[in-house]
Formats: structure tokens, C-alpha cells, sequence
């Protein structure tokens, strides 16, 4: 009974949950640019930039494919490299989970056997060969039914890896050359099959370097630039392909100045040196490579007896190590016996031997971790995971059959009399769960509608709030002067009124604007007229010049030339009051807001210059995007809603002019204006200063 209603729960539980729902459609070629973009976002400062803008975009993409899976987990398995091995064998076991059940699928049988191959990789670098060896093993079985010749490249490859880190250069070199013509012969030349073959050519005269052939070597080296400057052509387009091809170029200038120096041609090396580091120590290039070259010139000028030029080469590699969080120890190790060597030259003992001390002890530890790897035989490796493997496989064959026959004995005992009772509970879940598919769609519909309504309201509600309180602050500001009972002649009386009306009529515009188009602040469309641009300017000076009485700043108006433009007047009108009360908002008390103009035939310039706290690079980017968080409070705590900016832009752009600021952190700020306006004669404005 115990065994029969175990069968009967699990039979039906996998009918039931109806498995096999999951997307397999894979999106090639919008994740191929998705990848592209996030690989060029290594050149950014914040070097994990790349991987936030990687995550962000699958977690919004729901139907993502295994294909689409695992480009994201090789990306990051690449990532982390260089820089955590624990992190990247995590996303080389992500890579095998996704393709686990796909690897008799020959469209994903390639990927699978890369999986196995990259992880055998870092297995290699983490000095746990055995393990490694299983991964290589497994991925040659599969790769030689397919006759893949791409694959056998890889493969190769990998074993010229293996024997070059075990200093078994011949053998290297042999893997080398065998990668590089099975991937020439595949006929698939595109940028990574480029990549692969210039690798290959340059790891090919690495190894016969090594082994001190250096006819060979010279040889493949001029092989792989050849290669680079012939193919070339055909990947110049993107900034990542031009990126990695000057790199590569530097790589191998770089390693031909190590042969010309073994072979005793100083002349040769320093140009190859320094050309190798001028394109290398660039944001985003190899910088690991140049900082292995500049050792190199530092020993050069050592041995060549400049010691003073050697001495600013070490210091650089030392401030550039100290910039790394964990820097390469076979770096500083190098860096340790060239300072060592530098000051043994220049006759201090004392700190020559400090340098040696810490040099044995790096590299007794670093021997001792490479013990393992340069004992190790390729062949003997292999044949005991294939025996290995072979006894497994038995055991697991003795043991399937055991079970199979115990599961076909319950099968044959039980299947009478369950059918009725699997087809009735498949009957109910399959109801159940249209009833809840139905329920959880209504659900999700109107949660979204929700959603989407609550943020427009958010968004409208807070462009209302950001529009109105220029000019309902401006008439609160003249009302108030009108109250405190000060004495104005009827022509400054006036005036004023005319200032609250014309502050009033704004406001009723702009609410009348937000009300036709409501949809998250956008501008309504324009409604040109033959503007003078001085006049609405100086309407605009002259409205929130209370304002900056209130803090007791200064406006000064300079030269402002004529200017007339077909705009729409009420927009224009927005875009300077938003731009003056930013510069009276962040301004300190007494001090001075610059206005002034210039034009050329075809455009107007006003410029605004205020002597507040700037604004700090680190929101450059930002003050112009929408709800953006780059708001600040006032320099009198003034509330700021991150709007006024945005919205001004769009005004600009709108109008066919642009906006744009120079600013510097804490002293100023100067936002430009550039309209287009009509030709004309009329003499400039003369500039005026205004007291307040």
C-alpha cells in the first residue's frame, strides 16, 4: 500500500502542475546588443556598472531563453575572472543548470561543451586539476560525436593553456597552431572566430618564445599583426571591436619587445614598449598588460643604467597598484625583484634586502601553489578520469536496471486500478487552475490600470505644484510689499497690479495647459507668434526681482541685444522665470545674479550666471531628467521638486534651441539659452542694474 499510494500522489502531482510551460524561444539578437552595451560600460568608473545594467534588463525581460540565460551567466563568469574564481565557478554551474536538459538538443549542444570547457578553466586557474580534467573529459566525449571543428578549436586551445602554464612551451605551441587551423577551416568568421584565431597566433609565438625558438616566434608574430591589420576592416565599426583590436595590437608589440630583449636588439625594444603602454594603460584597455610592460621598461632602464627614468616608471607601477583593490601577485612580484635589483644598483643595501625578503616569501607561497600544475600529465589525467568514468558508468547502469525493474513491477500492479482515479483528479486540477489563470489575469490587469493611473496623478499633481509657484509666489510677493503700507506713486502702483495680473493670466495658462495634457507633464504644442525676446526677458526680471528682495540679492542686467522670434510666448515666459528663480533659489543672501544676452544672425543667447553652490559632477547627468532624485533644498531651504529643468529643456528643444550650463562646484553657476530668432538691424538693449 505504502509504494502504491506514493505512486499514485507523485503521478498525479506531475499531471496536475503541468509542467512544460517555460519560454525556450531565445531573443539572439536583442540580447546580443544588450551584451554589446553592457561590455562597453567597462570603461565606466564604477566597474560593476555594467553587470546593475545587465540585471536590470532581464529582470524586465520575462521570456527570456535558455540561449538568453546563459549569455547573461557567461558574461558575468568572464566578469569575474580575473578578479574572484568563486564567483565565476557560480555562474559556470549557472551555465550548466540551464543547459542540462537541452545538451542532447543540437542547437544547444555547442553551448553545453563551452559550459564544460569554461568551467574546467577555472578550475585550472583554482589549482584543483582533477576536478578540471573530469570537465575537459566530459566535454571531449560530446564534442567528438558532433564534428564540430569549432569545438575541437576550443578544446585545443585549452590544452595550450594547460602545457604553457606548465612551462611545456613545444607542447604549447603544437595546441597552438592546431586551435588556430581548425578555426580557420570551420568557415565561421565573425568577430569572436576572429578574436579566437588572433589569440592563437599570438599565444603560438608566446610559446615558441618561451622555448627559445625565436626565428618561430618572430615569425607568428608578424603572423598575428598581419592577421589583425588584414581582417580588421571588417570589425572597425563598433567602439568594443576598435577597443579590443588596438588592444591586441598592444599585447603583441609588447610581447615581441620581451624576445628582441632576450635576443640582445635593446634598440628594437623600448619603442615596442612604449607603444605596447600608450595603448594599454587607457581607461578600459588591458590594463593588467601594461603595467607587466612598464615593469619591463623599468628593467630595461635598469639594465641599461638609467636609473633615474627607471625609478618614475617603478613609482607608477606602485600607484597604480595601490589604485587596485587586489592587485595580481605575480605583479607585485615582479615589481618587488625590480626594486629590489633598482636599489642594489644604486648602492642601498638596506632597502634592497627589504625588498628581496618580501620577494622570496611571495614567491615560495606562489611556487608552492604551482606545484601541482606543472606536475601534472595531460595524458595520464585523462586516462584516469576515463577509467573513472567507465566504472561509473557501470555502477550506474547495475543500479538503473534495479530500479527499473522495481518501478515497472509497481507500474504493472497498480495502473488498472488508478486510471479512473488520475483521470478524475486530472479532470479537477485542470479546472482549478483555469479558474485561477482567469481570476489572477483579471487581477493583474487591474492592479496594473491601478498603478498606472495613481502615477499619472502623481505626475500631474506635481508639475501643477512645480508651474504655479512662480507666479503665485510672485503675486504673494508684490501683494505683501502693497500691505506692509510702503509708499509707491501711482505709477510704481500701477505697474505692480499690472505684474499680479500678468502673473495671474500665466497661471491660468498653465493650468489650463496641464488640464489638455495631462499624460506625466508633457508640454502642450506651441502656439508661435511674433515675440520680442529683450521684452519678455525683462518682464520676467522685472516680476521676481521680489523675490530676490526677499533675500536681499542684486539682479544685474547687462548687454541685451534686440531680438524677435516666431515662439510661443507663454512657454518662452516659463523657461526664463524657471531659470531666474533657480538662480535666486540656490544663490546666497547679498549676492549678485548676472543677466545678459548676445546674438548672431540667426540666434539669440541669454545667459544666467549666479554665484550659488553649483552643481556637482556627479549630478551633471541628472538635473535634466524628469522626477529625477537630483533635487536640492535652496540655499534658504527652498523645497525643490526636480522639474524645472526637465520642463525647460523640453521647451527649448521644442522651439529648436537649446539649453545647456557651465558650472563649478560651490562658487557658480551659468545656464545658456540659445533660440533661434529672426534677422535684424535694431540696436542692442543697454544693460541695466537692479537694486533689490
Amino acid at each position: 500500500m505504502f509504494w502504491y499510494v506514493l505512486f499514485v500522489y507523485m503521478l498525479s502531482a506531475c499531471i496536475a502542475c503541468n509542467p512544460g510551460q517555460q519560454d525556450n524561444v531565445d531573443h539572439p539578437k536583442f540580447f546580443e546588443a544588450v551584451i554589446r552595451h553592457a561590455d562597453s560600460l567597462g570603461t565606466d568608473p564604477d566597474r560593476e556598472k555594467e553587470l546593475r545594467y545587465l540585471d536590470s534588463v532581464y529582470a524586465r525581460f520575462q521570456h527570456a531563453g535558455p540561449g538568453d540565460l546563459y549569455r547573461k551567466y557567461l558574461f558575468k563568469r568572464g566578469y569575474y575572472y580575473d578578479k574572484d574564481y568563486s564567483k565565476s565557478l557560480i555562474y559556470c554551474d549557472s551555465m550548466l543548470y540551464v543547459m542540462k536538459d537541452l545538451k542532447d538538443n543540437k542547437k544547444y549542444t555547442k553551448s553545453y561543451v563551452n559550459a564544460l570547457l569554461n568551467k574546467g578553466d577555472v578550475l585550472v586557474a583554482q589549482k584543483r586539476l582533477t576536478e578540471a580534467f573530469e570537465y575537459y573529459y566530459k566535454a571531449k566525449q560530446i564534442g567528438e560525436t558532433t564534428h564540430d571543428t569549432a569545438f575541437l578549436a576550443d578544446y585545443y586551445n585549452q590544452l595550450g593553456m594547460i602545457c604553457y602554464r606548465q612551462e611545456k612551451y613545444s607542447e604549447a605551441a603544437k595546441y597552438f597552431k592546431t586551435a588556430t587551423h581548425l578555426r580557420l577551416i570551420c568557415g565561421e568568421q565573425d568577430f569572436p572566430a576572429f578574436s579566437f584565431i588572433q589569440e592563437n597566433i599570438d599565444n603560438t609565438a608566446l610559446s615558441f618564445d618561451r622555448a627559445g625558438n625565436y626565428d618561430s616566434a618572430s615569425l607568428y608574430f608578424q603572423k598575428a599583426l598581419s592577421y589583425i591589420s588584414e581582417n580588421e576592416g571588417r570589425f572597425s565599426i563598433g567602439a568594443n571591436e576598435k577597443r579590443y583590436i588596438a588592444t591586441a595590437k598592444g599585447i603583441i608589440y609588447g610581447n615581441q619587445s620581451f624576445m628582441y630583449l632576450k635576443k640582445g636588439d635593446t634598440a628594437s625594444v623600448e619603442p615596442l614598449l612604449l607603444e605596447s603602454i600608450c595603448i594599454n594603460n587607457q581607461p578600459g584597455y588591458a590594463n593588467d598588460d601594461a603595467y607587466y610592460t612598464l615593469l619591463r621598461l623599468a628593467n630595461l632602464y635598469i639594465n641599461t643604467n638609467r636609473m633615474p627614468e627607471a625609478y618614475k616608471v617603478l613609482s607608477k607601477i606602485k600607484s597604480a597598484m595601490d589604485t587596485i583593490a587586489l592587485p595580481d601577485r605575480e605583479l607585485r612580484l615582479r615589481w618587488l625583484k625590480a626594486e629590489e635589483t633598482w636599489f642594489a644598483k644604486t648602492n642601498q643595501p638596506d632597502k634592497a634586502y627589504a625588498f628581496l625578503k618580501e620577494y622570496t616569501y611571495i614567491k615560495d607561497s606562489l611556487d608552492n601553489r604551482n606545484r601541482k600544475i606543472h606536475e601534472a600529465d595531460i595524458s595520464r589525467e585523462f586516462d584516469n578520469v576515463a577509467r573513472q568514468q567507465e566504472i561509473i558508468s557501470l555502477k550506474n547502469d547495475d543500479r538503473l536496471k534495479t530500479i527499473l525493474l522495481v518501478i515497472t513491477t509497481l507500474f504493472l500492479a497498480s495502473v488498472i486500478a488508478i486510471a479512473f482515479l488520475i483521470w478524475k483528479m486530472w479532470l479537477r486540477s485542470k479546472q482549478n487552475l483555469q479558474l485561477v489563470g482567469i481570476q489572477n489575469a483579471r487581477l493583474t490587469t487591474a492592479l496594473r490600470n491601478l498603478e498606472s493611473r495613481d502615477q499619472e496623478n502623481a505626475a500631474l499633481l506635481k508639475v501643477i505644484i512645480h508651474d504655479l509657484k512662480n507666479p503665485v509666489g510672485n503675486i504673494g510677493a508684490i501683494a505683501g510689499l502693497l500691505l506692509d503700507g510702503e509708499e509707491f506713486d501711482p505709477a510704481q502702483r500701477k505697474a505692480m497690479y499690472q505684474m499680479i495680473a500678468q502673473a495671474g493670466n500665466q497661471a491660468f495658462e498653465i493650468i489650463n495647459q496641464l488640464l489638455e495634457n495631462k499624460n506625466k507633464g508633457q508640454l502642450a504644442d506651441l502656439r508661435s507668434e511674433l515675440t520680442d525676446l529683450p521684452v519678455v526677458l525683462m518682464e520676467c526680471i522685472d516680476l521676481l526681482q521680489f523675490k530676490a528682495q526677499q533675500k536681499r540679492q542684486r539682479i544685474r542686467v547687462g548687454r541685451v541685444p534686440a531680438g524677435m522670434a516666431y515662439l510661443d510666448r507663454d512657454k518662452i515666459w516659463q523657461l526664463f522665470t524657471n531659470l531666474i528663480d533657480n538662480a535666486i533659489k540656490f544663490s546666497n543672501e547679498r549676492s549678485v545674479i548676472s543677466i545678459s544676452a548676445t546674438r548672431t544672425d540667426n540666434t539669440f543667447t541669454i545667459m544666467i550666471k549666479d554665484k550659488g553652490i553649483g552643481i556637482p559632477p556627479e549630478l551633471k547627468e541628472k538635473i535634466f531628467e524628469m522626477h529625477t532624485s537630483a533635487g536640492r533644498p535652496g540655499t534658504a531651504g527652498e523645497q525643490s521638486f526636480g522639474l524645472g529643468l526637465s520642463i525647460s529643456r523640453k521647451i527649448a528643444e521644442m522651439h529648436n534651441g537649446r539649453l545647456w550650463f557651465e558650472s563649478i562646484p560651490g562658487k557658480e553657476t551659468t545656464f545658456y539659452v540659445e533660440l533661434p530668432c529672426e534677422p535684424s538691424k535694431q540696436p542692442a538693449v543697454k544693460g541695466a542694474r537692479l537694486n533689490v
